[in-house]
């Protein structure tokens, strides 16, 4: 396993290269299980708060599969369970 700063960089260069510019304010990780009980990780990427409509699927997707390809490739093997919020909805959520 790789460390929790190396999972949020990888993450956010993904990020940055699939949306819109200036999209991506930061990226955080944290373990998590998945549904079948395994161990994953649970990384947020955080955007800004106009930014959402700008954000296409295809993008999300992308950026999806570019994060969980540069994980294995660094060693990386637990599933990236990618969610997105603005620092308001982290606020609202206490996170």
């Amino acid at each position: 396993m790789i460390t929790a700063e190396k999972i949020s960089t990888i993450a956010a260069k993904a990020a940055r290269a699939h949306l819109p510019s200036k999209v991506v304010q930061r990226v955080f990780s944290e373990p998590t299980i998945d549904s079948e009980g395994k161990d994953a990780l649970r990384l947020t990427v955080v955007i800004a708060p106009d930014s959402v409509s700008r954000i296409t699927g295809d993008a999300l997707l992308d950026t999806l599969v570019q994060i969980q390809r540069d994980l294995q490739a660094e060693g990386e093997d637990r599933l990236a369970i990618v969610e997105y919020a603005t620092e308001d909805e982290l606020h609202d959520v206490g996170d």
